[in-house]
C-alpha cells in the first residue's frame, strides 16, 4: 500500500491562527497513514510536480494572492486528481483576485457582522452522496463570525445556517447560507467550512468531526 500524501500551506494574517488551527487535524492525518509536509509559503505551489504527487491539500492562508503560475498548477492538480480542503477565510477570504482558483472552491466570503454571532448550524439531513461526511451530526449551535458568502449549484451542501436581519439592515428576510460543502473539480474532490475562525471553533465537536472527515473525503483514495 502506497504512502499517501498531505500538504498543509497555511500563513497570512494572523487573526487566524493558520498555525494552531491547522494543527487540530495535522496529528489525525499521520494517524491515518499520510506523510504531512507543511509549506508556509504558497511558493509551494510553483512546484507542479509536487502538487500532481500529493493527495490531499489543506489550504490555510487568509489573504493575498496566487501568481498565475502557482494558480494554475493548483487547479490542474485538483483537476487531475489532487484532494482540495480548507476553512473559514483561509479558503474562501483569500485568492479574492484568482477566478480560477474560486471556481474551483465554490465559495467567496463577502461579509460577516460585527463581532462574533450565537447561530444554529443546520446540518442536511440523511446520509449524503459524500461519505457520509454528516452521519451522526444534528444540528448544532456556535459562537462564532456568522459568514455571507457568495456560491453556487455545484456545490453539494451538507450544512446551513441562517442570517436574520437587524435594525437597520437592508434587507429585510432571513438569509440562508451554506456552512459546510463539498465540490468535485475534474477528478478531485473539494471540501470546504465556513466555521473556524479560531482554534476553539474548530474544536467544536461537530465541527472537528465534519472537517476531520471532510478532509478524508476529499483526500485521494
Amino acid at each position: 500500500m502506497r504512502t499517501r500524501r498531505a500538504l498543509v500551506v497555511r500563513g497570512g494574517w494572523e487573526g487566524h491562527d493558520p498555525v494552531g488551527c491547522t494543527e487540530v487535524f495535522t496529528p489525525g492525518l499521520r494517524r491515518a497513514g499520510f506523510e504531512v509536509s507543511v509549506s508556509e509559503d504558497p511558493a509551494v505551489y510553483d512546484d507542479a510536480e509536487r502538487l500532481a504527487a500529493t493527495d490531499l491539500v489543506v489550504h490555510s492562508w487568509s489573504g493575498g494572492g496566487l501568481s498565475p503560475r502557482q494558480e494554475a498548477n493548483l487547479v490542474a492538480a485538483v483537476e487531475a486528481g489532487t484532494g482540495f480542503a480548507g476553512w473559514h477565510g483561509g479558503v474562501i477570504g483569500t485568492n479574492v483576485g484568482n477566478a480560477r482558483y474560486l471556481r474551483m472552491v465554490g465559495g467567496r466570503f463577502l461579509w460577516h457582522p460585527d463581532g462574533f454571532q450565537e447561530f444554529t448550524v443546520r446540518v442536511a439531513a440523511g446520509p449524503d452522496r459524500d461519505g457520509e461526511i454528516t452521519e451522526g451530526v444534528s444540528d448544532y449551535d456556535v459562537v462564532t463570525e456568522h459568514y455571507w458568502v457568495l456560491s453556487d449549484s455545484l456545490n453539494t451542501v451538507l450544512a446551513t445556517s441562517v442570517l436574520a436581519p437587524g435594525d437597520g439592515d437592508p434587507w429585510d428576510v432571513p438569509v440562508e447560507f451554506p456552512v459546510v460543502w463539498t465540490r468535485r473539480w475534474g477528478a478531485g474532490r473539494v471540501f470546504v467550512c465556513t466555521l473556524g475562525h479560531r482554534v476553539a471553533d474548530l474544536q467544536v465537536p461537530q465541527t472537528a468531526t465534519l472537517v476531520a472527515r471532510g478532509l478524508a473525503w476529499a483526500a485521494r483514495s
